[in-house]
């Protein structure tokens, strides 16, 4: 192997067909609908018009997927509308802004196992958070949304069990009422024309060419093969048991989104890529693997992993204190490339100095004139996130 290859029992074997490499996603546009929900309504990612998904489910959906679903969807009128409300006054950049406290590290520890349960179990609270109007109303210990300061009030008490099902039905029930929104208050333009020519391309093509499965959605189709959906989840299965020692079952949801951003015109092809997610479940902060695959040589390979359990043990630190852990985060990352990516010596390596408070170091190992960086969590020495740029090459 030589020195600056990439492990190729890692990557290399990757193979999607030039279909999908060639694939062109037309008629981008904001907000448009992707499978995963985490990437649909997050204001920063809509910006980036995360578009064209397919969902390859690992097998039927469970009894207990349904139960959820059947809960959210079938709230009451009244609560459709409390929801709705809320929607109407979200004007917070992040979630915690919209609470009156952060959670504990014992709360997220908590909510990491019974939002499983909530997920794939089909266990729920016995009451729902209460939406208030007034102030006045809110009860001491209570966990409740108040209309009068647009927050979700936390209890200055560690949350009970019954407490964090209600905190996890509620992230539910407006998730589902976001998309809701979306869906209802999309356009009918000629993307919806162009829905129906594909479906009526499908139909007569079905009986040509049985082995594809392609999903319309709004205003572009993207056509995987049955073959490129095995190959890539089984093999992807494969690179992340590799890389993180994690092996997923088919509970796990598998998500292939297309994304050519060089359709703007001041971004470039070197974005152009698919982006393949495993989820553990569809709760917003479940743990989830994403790996980017480049549509050209010139893109970038990410290979990432986040979510609440991911991070739940990590610490933040300021620069200065942050600066004591350089040197045994360049040995982790130096080994990590050489054990895991199949890289050898570095000719020299760099890290982001950070502003602030962070929980992470990201370090740039640079080869020649290629380059890898790769993110450190300095508390918990995992490893979240690799990125590379011509050190992967798929056939």
């Amino acid at each position: 192997m030589r020195e600056y290859d990439i492990n190729k029992k890692l990557v290399s074997n990757i193979e999607i067909s030039d279909e999908m490499k060639q694939d062109i996603i037309t008629n981008v546009k904001n907000g448009k609908r992707t499978s995963d929900k985490r990437f649909r309504y997050s204001s920063a990612l809509m910006v980036l018009c995360i578009v064209g998904a397919i969902v390859i489910s690992g097998g039927s959906a469970s009894a207990a997927y349904f139960s959820y679903k059947n809960r959210v969807e079938n709230m009451s009128q009244e609560e459709q509308e409390g929801y709705q409300e809320v929607l109407e006054a979200d004007d917070y950049y992040t979630c915690g802004d919209s609470m009156t406290r952060e959670l504990t590290k014992a709360e997220k520890k908590k909510l990491i196992k019974l939002q499983d349960e909530y997920y794939k179990n089909g266990v729920f609270p016995e009451e729902s958070v209460a939406l208030l109007d007034k102030l006045s109303e809110l009860k001491p210990g209570q966990l409740a949304y108040v209309a009068e300061d647009n927050k979700l009030h936390l209890p200055e008490a560690e949350m009970t069990d019954e407490q964090i099902l209600q905190f996890i039905d509620y992230q539910a029930k407006y998730t589902y009422t976001i998309e809701k929104s979306v869906e209802e208050t999309e356009p009918e333009t000629e993307a919806s024309e162009e829905v129906d020519e594909v479906k009526a391309s499908e139909a007569e093509n079905a009986e040509v060419n049985s082995e594809a499965d392609t999903v319309a959605l709004l205003d572009f189709s993207l056509d995987v093969s049955s073959g490129d959906k095995e190959v890539l989840k089984a093999q992807l299965k494969e690179l992340i048991k590799d890389i993180y020692g994690e092996e997923l079952d088919e509970t796990w949801s598998f998500y292939v989104n297309g994304g050519k951003w060089s359709e703007d015109d001041d971004l470039g092809e070197a974005g152009d890529s698919y982006t393949i997610t495993w989820a553990e479940s569809d709760a917003p902060d479940a743990k989830t693997y994403v790996i980017d695959i480049p549509m050209n040589e010139d893109g970038n390979w990410i290979i990432n992993k986040y979510g609440l359990e991911v991070f739940v043990d990590a610490e933040d630190y300021t620069w200065d204190e942050a600066q004591k852990y350089l040197d045994q985060g360049e040995t982790a990352v130096k080994d990590f490339a050489r054990e895991k990516l199949g890289l050898g010596e570095p000719d020299k390596i760099d890290y982001h100095e950070f502003q602030g408070e962070c929980a992470w170091v990201i370090y740039k190992l640079h080869y020649g004139d290629k380059s890898v960086s790769i993110s450190w969590v300095i508390s918990t020495g995992d490893i979240t996130t690799i990125l590379g740029k011509n050190l992967m090459e798929t056939e």
